[in-house]
């Protein structure tokens, strides 16, 4: 089972790898081993490894450098600025964390589709290949969604919107997964799911910032209008 018991694997990873870092097993400024270095390490998955990651960065511990790696941060105060983290049944949470994402992807998307580099745009069309991969197979695709996005808020070239999205991504990382499943049992919704995310691509592509602003918000929408049905 490695370092971690099952229960609670996230949190868990959480404590273990800030616990290191107190420590000096990973001194501040340095880079955090390789995806696969880490799973081994701690006995999780990729997917355990990535959401921790993503709460890490969040709380001002680490940081991803695209192209380069994960580095240790020092401990800064506290941040001032904090989310409740929201029942994945409520809701209104989820309609009030939709309203949040409307305003900062879309202008996100809309910087994207001006400033993206050919990396970008490659790493993007991966994202879509993967869920499409996803799709065909019937499995959740979560994952390669969640990379979409924050693909894009590193497109925009400003690191404020990748921090921020690192952060958000936390609280909607799990619905994301529960409503990927889902679909991935509703016979043609998650082929719908994948036309959202080509749309958004599609834009981006073009260099259209007013396409890929609608196109994400009307993704935003949907993806909320589903999570509440559901």
């Amino acid at each position: 089972m490695g370092l971690l018991q099952q229960q609670s694997l996230p949190q868990r990873l959480f404590e273990a790898i800030s616990a290191d870092i107190r420590a000096g097993v990973f001194p501040v400024g340095s880079q955090l081993p390789v995806e696969a270095g880490l799973c081994e390490r701690y006995g999780v998955s990729r997917t355990v490894l990535r959401e921790t990651v993503a709460r890490l960065k969040a709380d001002g511990l680490v940081d991803t450098q695209q192209g380069r790696g994960t580095f240790v941060l020092a401990r800064a105060v506290e941040p001032s600025f904090r989310l409740s983290t929201p029942n994945s049944g409520d809701a209104q949470a989820i309609v009030d964390l939709a309203e949040l994402r409307l305003g900062v992807e879309g202008e996100a998307a809309a910087l994207a589709a001006r400033r993206r580099t050919s990396a970008h745009l490659a790493q993007l069309k991966k994202c879509l290949e993967r869920m499409e991969r996803a799709v065909r197979d019937g499995t959740s695709g979560s994952d390669a969604d969640l990379e979409f996005h924050r693909t894009i808020a590193e497109a925009t070239g400003n690191d404020h919107y990748r921090m921020f999205m690192d952060y958000l991504q936390k609280f909607y990382s799990s619905a994301i997964d529960t409503a990927r499943s889902r679909s991935a049992r509703a016979p043609g919704l998650s082929q719908k799911v994948q036309q959202e995310h080509q749309a958004v691509y599609d834009a981006i592509a073009a260099n259209d910032s007013g396409a890929a602003e609608r196109a994400i918000k009307r993704h935003i929408r949907a993806a909320a209008k589903r999570m509440t049905d559901m």
